[in-house]
């Protein structure tokens, strides 16, 4: 079995897994190497940019009033309530 710290043996860099990195969900070696493929694979740190630049403009959307209307109250308690109502997803 290959040792966990081999860079051979790596698991190809997911989007998934980038996202993973900047919300801080993955353990420390996890992230160690993953940090490490960033700063030499120049596609998986195009990657991790591109979700960055993700990440500011919906942080940006958030606090721009002029983005969207408020959605009505109405609105939003008769999306919930169909929400609820739904059965639950299949695998």
């Amino acid at each position: 079995m290959p040792d966990a710290a081999d860079d051979r043996y790596e698991l190809p860099v997911t989007v998934d897994l980038l996202a993973d990195l900047q919300a801080g969900l993955l353990d420390d070696r996890t992230a160690a190497r993953l940090r490490r493929r960033v700063r030499t694979d120049p596609a998986v740190k195009a990657q991790l940019a591109a979700l960055d630049r993700v990440r500011r403009n919906l942080s940006a959307l958030a606090v721009d009033s002029a983005s969207a209307p408020d959605v009505p109250a109405d609105v939003t308690a008769t999306i919930g309530k169909a929400l609820r109502s739904a059965p639950p997803p299949t695998p």
